[in-house]
């Protein structure tokens, strides 16, 4: 396992990484919440099995996670920040899907 090293030249992630935390956190209630509604009043989802969204909620984001910690970022923090823009990147997908599936909802 590495240490970060004690070079004051280099960039410091932390504080990004922390900002990161916050918009994953935010971005990633806004699809629980229309899977736990979606459940809850009966609307018929575009996917037969009920496993599906959660798979989804639960794997993407650890995917994102995975990928991110591969990234390579010099510097305090870095393998942290680059774990949490998986995250994050994750989460802006998993929206998206969601808002997809939120369309084909009304639409249809």
């Amino acid at each position: 396992m590495t240490v970060d090293s004690p070079n004051p030249n280099e960039r410091n992630y932390r504080p990004l990484a922390f900002i990161l935390i916050l918009f994953s956190s935010i971005l990633m209630v806004t699809p629980i919440h229309m899977v736990i509604g979606m459940s809850d009043s009966g609307i018929r989802q575009p996917f037969a099995p009920a496993f599906v969204p959660a798979l989804i909620l639960v794997g993407l984001p650890a995917l994102g996670a995975l990928v991110g910690a591969f990234l390579r970022f010099q510097g305090p923090g870095g393998r942290f920040f680059g774990i949490m823009l998986g995250i994050f990147i994750a989460d802006a997908i998993l929206v998206a899907l969601f808002a997809y599936l939120l369309f084909y909802v009304v639409i249809d």
